[in-house]
């Protein structure tokens, strides 16, 4: 089974048309046509979703995000084991998703948001370009979140380098490297905190060029060939070239 990886991304934005027709752009994704949740497909399957950003989120002001869903066996139990953390916030109670699957979600001790999902295995990596291949979580302090995701996933963090700035690999129970955690400077990190998926692509210079005609800004230069980015409506996301990507989160 997939307890305790991440297996979905979507984006809640404010216009989903002009996010459909930026992204085919950039990835090449092919999208259903669905105005309510409508799915992006690559060599014929569905990597991730865009979908408009619910109201209560819009009145806040929210910039559109990426948000990750981890694979849970229970997530009442995950949610119970959340709320024992200081400075947790249950953004949503565990609820129905559709027939099959049950979501809520969660902010981790540093603000950033994820969510849990119960039921049948939806991941969608498959190799390709286009497609999420890592996550990375940039905090000020790795003691933020460590104990807070051992407990919910017994997740394990192991420094491998302190160059730029301290970055962990995040070790799943079964070894396998899930995502990255950073300790990068607040100039980077910026005033919201994510679980920043990084999509795969064959060029950083032909991405950088569409960028351009995007209006999308390239916002940090960051360690192994990766650019962060924000789209035109604020979602930011990695870039990486798929060369430089060997570990699938």
């Amino acid at each position: 089974m997939t307890f305790g990886y991440f297996i979905w991304t979507d984006l809640s934005t404010y216009d989903i048309d002009v996010a459909k027709s930026d992204y085919a752009k950039l990835f090449g994704w092919t999208f259903h046509g669905d105005s309510a949740y409508d799915f992006a497909i690559q060599d014929e399957r569905e990597v991730a979703a865009v979908f408009p950003m619910p109201a209560r989120l819009a009145e806040m002001n929210m910039p559109s995000f990426w948000m990750s869903y981890i694979h849970v066996e229970d997530v009442d139990k995950t949610v119970a084991k959340a709320r024992n953390h200081k400075d947790v916030i249950i953004e949503i109670e565990p609820q129905a998703f559709n027939s099959d699957a049950r979501i809520a979600l969660v902010r981790d001790p540093s603000g950033a948001g994820f969510t849990v999902y119960q039921g049948p295995d939806i991941s969608s990596f498959q190799g390709g370009l286009g497609q999420v291949a890592m996550r990375y979580h940039h905090v000020p302090t790795i003691k933020l979140i460590t104990e807070f995701y051992h407990d919910l996933f017994a997740w394990t963090f192991h420094k491998v380098t302190d160059k730029p700035w301290p970055i962990y690999d995040i070790k799943h129970s079964d070894g396998s490297i899930i995502a990255q955690a950073e300790e990068v400077p607040e100039s980077i990190r910026g005033q919201y905190r994510y679980w920043m998926p990084c999509f795969t692509v064959g060029s950083l210079k032909e991405i950088r060029d569409k960028l351009e005609t995007l209006d999308a800004e390239i916002t940090s230069e960051l360690s192994n060939d990766r650019i962060l980015v924000a789209d035109r409506q604020g979602g930011h996301f990695m870039i990486s070239a798929a060369d430089s990507v060997n570990r699938v989160g």
